[in-house]
């Protein structure tokens, strides 16, 4: 929604067009909407009260233009109803209840400025107050981003190190696991909490394509061997993109080092598209496969870790079909 600095005419205009001018122009404008509105309702129902659309277009005037933009519109309009309604001889002498009127409705038009006024003063303070809130928000998630960076640096540092005094292949591999698992919750933590993001929600799409980028990468996947994403739009809350990353991330790796043993060539397919419940993702490969009765309920760490996730994702996780091993996961809305 758009706020009163967006629509502050002398603000939108400056410096191109003087203050003055606008102040002016609008309450010229104003004044001119009021006019021909009168002349339509004495078209339609003839009446007697001239002031009836001074109030709104005052009002509208310093809305858009500010307080002297308000004051303009309301003497224009006073001037016109005198000359034009009031006295038949043009800025001729009133009648006592005349000259009464006319000085009532300009006292009313008066506090209508001061009150609008008064509402764009305060509409300012607010919306300033929130920029600068906003922007110590944003300080401090930055401070913060830099520090959790640095902690997950430190610990993939300490397992990288860890895993070279390690003489025995089964701890290394462990180990290497574990790092390329802290360094995947590294990267979404980078993407999807970084400053200036305000929103709540985000396309799963962008992010799960940036993600198989790095993982193709990352998993240095042979000629062999195709990362295929074929994703459309589908929102869904931040945490649980993180989840939903932390998935895909662990079954695109499985499949790389299990699915295609001996220089199989294969696809790897990750699969997100919107179903009236919410999204589909699928990560399925065309390699040796699994067991059906195996391909979820195994004590590995790896499908453990896959579940947890899962959970934290709030989705469902199924076994899909397909000529290797097939995963599927409902995110409902």
């Amino acid at each position: 929604m758009r706020g009163l600095d967006d629509l502050d005419l002398r603000e939108r205009l400056a410096p191109e067009v003087p203050t003055w001018v606008t102040e002016w122009v609008c309450a010229s404008v104003c004044v001119a909407l009021a006019g021909l509105l009168r002349l339509i309702v004495d078209l339609v129902v003839p009446a007697p009260a001239p002031f009836v659309f001074l109030f709104p277009a005052v009002l509208l005037a310093t809305l858009l233009a500010g307080w002297r933009a308000g004051v303009i519109a309301l003497t224009l309009l006073l001037l016109g109803v005198w000359y034009m309604v009031l006295s038949p001889a043009r800025f001729g002498p009133l009648e006592p209840g005349e000259g009464a009127s006319l000085l009532l409705n300009g006292l009313s038009g008066l506090l209508v400025v001061a009150v609008a006024q008064a509402f764009r003063t305060a509409y300012s303070a607010a919306g300033a107050e929130r920029a600068a809130k906003l922007e110590v928000r944003d300080l401090l998630l930055r401070e913060l981003n830099h520090r959790v960076k640095n902690n997950f640096q430190m610990v993939e540092s300490l397992l990288d190190m860890q895993r070279r005094r390690t003489a025995d292949p089964g701890s290394q591999q462990a180990l290497s696991d574990a790092l390329r698992r802290i360094h995947s919750m590294a990267q979404a933590h980078s993407y999807l909490y970084s400053p200036g993001g305000t929103d709540e929600h985000i396309d799963l799409a962008s992010y799960l394509g940036d993600l198989c980028e790095n993982l193709s990468d990352s998993l240095l996947l042979s000629g062999l061997v195709r990362l295929d994403c074929r994703l459309t739009t589908c929102t869904i809350s931040r945490d649980r993109a993180v989840a939903v990353g932390l998935v895909v991330n662990e079954l695109v790796t499985n499949a790389a080092k299990y699915a295609f043993p001996d220089s199989r060539p294969g696809t790897i397919l990750v699969r997100l598209r919107a179903i009236e419940t919410g999204c589909e993702l699928t990560v399925a490969d065309d390699g040796v496969g699994l067991p059906p009765e195996t391909q979820i309920k195994t004590t590995g760490l790896g499908r453990k870790l896959v579940e947890s996730f899962a959970r934290q994702s709030g989705g469902i996780l199924t076994a899909g079909d397909g000529p290797g091993t097939a995963l599927v996961l409902v995110l409902p809305h």
